[in-house]
């Protein structure tokens, strides 16, 4: 893991491995039903925080880059801030908020999404809605389980795998963290440079939950 491309590379390869994972295990436990999830439920989408790991949070904000304008850039940037701000007075309390990603309900990194993202999951809508409607820390929501199970080994690999090569390995908070990657973006000595060459970058932006 030496260059930007290959940290690129990494990232994908944590996504193929979860798809590889997943595919597995509907082979191994079908479905007691279909699941719920489709384009437009975005209940999911509001957590206290979103824990990802720095690869994952490059191909996010590689994502935004390549495929934001300036303007939405420019728009996106202080509500991250702002999140960042209240995650930070409100300590380790839980309070939903609405990723800054969604644009109309939707995601706008789909194609780039984490894998806490990719893991989610659910078989009755009702029971998510029930859930964020009442803002509860731990809701009784039935999902299928080794999809979770799938994205929990892949984020550990991806740790195991960042901690080796002697870089930041925590998890981190997806807002604070891309607010600092998609502002330090200088030639060379940008966030993602930095965090290679092995400096502590988001320490700001661990995440607390």
């Amino acid at each position: 893991m030496d260059t930007t491309d290959e940290l690129t590379g990494l990232g994908q390869d944590a996504v193929e491995a979860f798809d590889g994972l997943l595919k597995r295990a509907l082979i191994e436990q079908a479905l007691e039903q279909p699941l719920a999830c489709k384009a437009g439920c975005a209940h999911c989408c509001h957590q206290p925080e979103i824990t990802v790991t720095a690869i994952e949070l490059f191909r996010v904000s590689d994502f935004i880059m390549a495929h934001y304008t300036d303007a939405q850039n420019a728009d996106l940037i202080p509500h991250l801030a702002s999140d960042a701000a209240s995650a930070l007075a409100a300590g380790q309390s839980w309070t939903l908020r609405a990723c800054r990603l969604l644009v109309d309900g939707a995601c706008s990194v789909y194609e780039a999404r984490p894998l806490v993202c990719r893991s989610i999951n659910a078989y009755d809508v009702s029971e998510c809605e029930t859930a964020r409607s009442q803002n509860r820390e731990q809701p009784i929501i039935r999902t299928y389980g080794p999809q979770e199970r799938a994205g929990y080994l892949t984020i550990q690999m991806l740790q195991k795998g960042i901690s080796a090569t002697g870089r930041e390995a925590a998890m981190l908070n997806l807002a604070p963290a891309l607010a600092i990657a998609l502002t330090d973006t200088d030639t060379g000595t940008g966030a993602k440079q930095r965090w290679l060459d092995g400096e502590t970058v988001f320490k700001t932006a661990w995440a607390t939950l």
